[in-house]
């Protein structure tokens, strides 16, 4: 069965993403503190690729923060991730890298170096 997300979980990392586009010092100091405490547990980039592929009803410039968010936990992370995360994000990369919007596939299509997207 395929991941989904849970709607509460989900509202939170929206609401997080939101947040984090606001201009204000401590709203951006809140948002790092709880983007670290979220890194903590690798279902959060579940959350992220999946409102990157698959929330086509939010804006662009918040799916793609999503997935520069994703690519920052893939660098720095990634050895640490759990096969079914890792694959997971791997699958719907390869399955939305011909999105419809000219940003999302650029942000889709930003891998590093020395990660396989193949599964």
């Amino acid at each position: 069965m395929e991941w989904q997300p849970d709607e509460q979980g989900l509202q939170q990392v929206l609401q997080l993403l939101k947040d984090s586009q606001s201009p204000d010092t401590a709203t951006q100091r809140a948002v790092q503190e709880k983007l670290e405490q979220l890194n903590q547990f690798p279902d959060f980039n579940n959350y992220l690729i999946f409102v990157l592929t698959s929330l086509k009803s939010e804006d662009e410039p918040t799916r793609s923060l999503s997935g520069l968010i994703l690519k920052n936990n893939v660098k720095a992370h990634y050895q640490n991730f759990p096969p079914a995360v890792a694959d997971f994000i791997k699958r719907e990369c390869l399955n939305n890298i011909g999105d419809p919007s000219p940003l999302i596939r650029a942000t889709i299509g930003q891998s590093e170096p020395g990660i396989k997207l193949s599964v």
